[in-house]
């Protein structure tokens, strides 16, 4: 399935004020700044705001305000709306069996377990399953899944049942995207994002949602005032009221901001906040007693530094009412925030020619199979892996530029020394399944060492993927790896072919 490229919007700009304005000293978001450099989070936007106003934003270079984000598990939320819509529409009732809803999919009688199953167990991640078992066919996958307790009782989380809660909507002939689209971002003014698709093509609920860094920042208002927008109500309040209250105890496990509470896809934290996050560090966080929202796009192994450099930093310390001006130190915060940019890792080159052999043939990979995994905040997220083949193709263009058709990945043009800003088609999704092709922006460049290796960069801004990608010379054959470069103290071997 192939998305076209569309430009996407978040509408009419929010209000714009200055930190004092609001209670917030302009000191205290440049030490935000600062303590997130220090912690090695690797910032792509946020905007803090206060009153339903902007205090204080920024986007660290390559990233903008226009650049499309998969926000991971912050997809969750936006799903928990959908559904919270689609039961006041009397589409879905919370408390349907999932063996009613797919009894179609059923192989087998259903246990004890899974014919108690509801949509309020897959809301609050209750679901009684002990380890998710991702498949082709996620339904398929989902329902023959075994249990270790009944549904209700033990929270563990699970993005599959979020899956479900798409999928249910489906049954219901109501496609998750498109139903978001509809009843809640073209009333906001929002339009051109987008989802993955499982191979069903259903929105795959859990994660894949790709939106604007202002978007989240209009999510949590709209949820922070009780699902009104601009005086029109968009979400039923008392399905908002039981989504963001403590809906079942997550604390056996001690796991810091993640054993406060969970509601319906929102997890409670401390200072009378709650959230939707996603992994590498997409955030929502909402703050109803302080009028405050926080909303980041990042990459970051740490959220939970994340989260306390905020709370100690900007939430703690807002005052009640507004605080003098300060030109001062304002004009020094707002020189930080234009002069803000990503870590970007060296792109290797020692100048020897590019090979004439990957000019000649198509080099062809065996990849696949086995395990992949993926830290999705507060557990790893573990599938399996189909067995299959990569292709590197290369062309040498007459303007010095290499063309390079890398299956997964699309086409690209590639320039030495340096990373070409360009779009591409893309399917590349790092957790492993739910795939669907579509127009990504990519900043692409190559070098050659001097043994030969070739080194080719791919920082994908959508889908959060900086890679390293090295074509080894070994005894006639070519030895691949692939590498994440996205943290400068730590890079992470995605892929070895010498390994398998």
């Amino acid at each position: 399935m192939i998305v076209p490229a569309t430009k996407p919007s978040f509408g009419s700009p929010l209000p714009r004020v200055t930190p004092e304005s609001v209670g917030v000293r302009s000191a205290d978001v440049a030490a935000f700044v600062d303590e997130a450099r220090a912690r090695n989070i690797n910032l792509h936007s946020f905007l803090m705001l206060r009153g339903d106003k902007v205090y204080a934003e920024s986007y660290y270079a390559p990233y903008d305000p226009g650049q499309l984000q998969t926000v991971y598990s912050l997809s969750k939320s936006f799903t928990s709306i959908a559904v919270g819509i689609a039961a006041g529409e009397g589409i879905l009732d919370l408390d349907e069996k999932i063996v009613d809803l797919f009894a179609d999919e059923l192989t087998q009688e259903p246990c004890e377990q899974l014919s108690a199953l509801t949509l309020r167990h897959c809301l609050r991640m209750s679901t009684g399953q002990p380890r998710e078992i991702p498949g082709p066919d996620m339904i398929r996958a989902f329902l023959t899944m075994p249990f270790a307790d009944m549904p209700g009782e033990v929270f563990r989380y699970n993005t599959m049942a979020t899956y479900m809660l798409s999928a249910a909507l489906h049954k219901r002939g109501v496609d998750l995207e498109q139903y978001l689209e509809e009843k809640l971002f073209e009333p906001m003014g929002i339009s051109g994002l987008r989802w993955m698709r499982c191979q069903r093509g259903i929105p795959t609920g859990g994660y894949g949602l790709s939106v604007l860094p202002e978007v989240i920042a209009k999510f949590g208002i709209l949820v922070k005032n009780g699902g009104v927008w601009e005086g029109r109500r968009l979400v039923p309040k008392a399905y908002l009221d039981l989504a963001t209250a403590k809906q079942i105890d997550n604390s056996r496990d001690n796991n810091g901001e993640w054993s406060y509470g969970y509601g319906y896809k929102f997890w409670m934290c401390r200072y009378d906040t709650y959230r939707g996050d996603g992994a590498f560090g997409q955030l929502c966080v909402i703050s109803p007693k302080k009028d405050a929202v926080l909303a980041v796009t990042a990459y970051t192994e740490d959220i939970q530094a994340e989260l306390d450099d905020y709370f100690d930093t900007i939430l703690l310390k807002m005052a009640d009412e507004p605080l003098p001006e300060d030109p001062a130190a304002h004009g020094k915060l707002c020189e930080k925030l234009a002069a803000a940019a990503c870590y970007v890792a060296p792109l290797p080159d020692e100048g020897a020619p590019f090979p004439q052999a990957l000019l000649d043939g198509v080099l062809r990979v065996q990849t696949g199979g086995g395990s992949k995994s993926v830290n999705v905040g507060p557990k790893v997220m573990t599938s399996e892996q189909e067995p299959g083949e990569t292709a590197f193709r290369f062309e040498m263009g007459k303007d010095g530029l290499l063309r390079a058709a890398i299956d997964g990945m699309g086409e690209m043009l590639l320039s030495r020394g340096g990373l070409r800003d360009q779009m591409t088609a893309c399917c590349a999704n790092p957790l492993g399944y739910g795939q669907v092709a579509f127009q990504s922006r990519v900043l692409a460049g190559y070098g050659v060492k001097r043994d030969g290796t070739v080194c080719l960069r791919a920082d994908m801004l959508e889908l959060l993927r900086d890679v390293l990608i090295e074509l080894i010379p070994e005894g006639g054959a070519w030895r691949v790896r692939v590498t994440d470069v996205h943290l400068p103290h730590k890079t992470e071997l995605l892929f070895d072919s010498k390994e398998g």
